[in-house]
């Protein structure tokens, strides 16, 4: 078995959450984003499967919006689920589980299949493959949402991908130190462009595609299956 180098890897998890909204522009409309394409999707009460869960930041997000969905998180850090722990105390809907993205996905099928910020560490034949297992546990009519770290369609923009993700990293009052560490983890990355990453959910099964969300190289897209 494949294991990637993810965000968990080279995060602290204790300090993961604070730094979102100045790492990522548009977090909150790209979680939000998410949130409503599942509620829109799925019974209040569906099963759904955050793959790579880390502190449960999107899963948060789902809760808000589905009280009474069953949340199963998963991620191959037990530190970063030790916060998504703490803070879903008491949730007697919501489990935990330690694996990576490359594993067979247990407990399906579910109505939902979520994931933010994990699978562009993964190489591409392994995101294609992880699209398919993603597809196999889902019910009919189910979907699959990502928020997604991903590549500029043409070399000559993705410069300027990178000019306003750092112009919204300063505005945003980051201190240097964590945008320098941000840099040093981007070298991780195996990004994506958006059409390619559609193309594969189409090619993997999936009956539906687009994207929700879109802020440079950010964006929330999904795939639905045939109902």
């Amino acid at each position: 078995m494949i294991k990637a180098t993810t965000r968990t890897d080279l995060w602290n998890p204790k300090t993961y959450d604070a730094l979102r909204r100045q790492l990522i522009p548009s977090f909150d409309l790209l979680y939000a984003g998410a949130a409503e394409a599942v509620a829109a999707s799925v019974a209040s009460d569906a099963g759904i499967l955050d793959l790579g869960a880390g502190t449960g930041l999107l899963s948060a997000t789902l809760r808000r919006r589905l009280p009474q969905a069953r949340l199963t998180l998963v991620d191959h850090s037990d530190d970063m689920l030790d916060q998504a722990r703490a803070r879903f105390a008491g949730d007697d809907l919501v489990t935990t589980r330690i694996a990576d993205l490359t594993g067979t996905l247990e407990g399906g099928p579910f109505g939902a299949v979520v994931s933010a910020l994990a699978i562009h560490h993964l190489p591409h034949e392994e995101k294609r493959r992880l699209f398919g297992r993603i597809r196999d546990v889902l019910q009919p009519g189910g979907v699959f949402v990502n928020v997604e770290q991903i590549l500029a369609p043409f070399p000559s923009l993705e410069s300027l991908y990178d000019t306003q993700h750092e112009r919204h990293v300063l505005d945003s009052e980051t201190p240097p130190d964590e945008w320098a560490a941000g840099r040093e983890r981007m070298k991780h990355d195996i990004c994506a462009d958006l059409e390619t990453q559609l193309r594969w959910l189409r090619q993997a099964g999936f009956d539906q595609v687009d994207c929700l969300v879109k802020n440079w190289r950010f964006a929330t897209y999904a795939g639905w299956t045939r109902a």
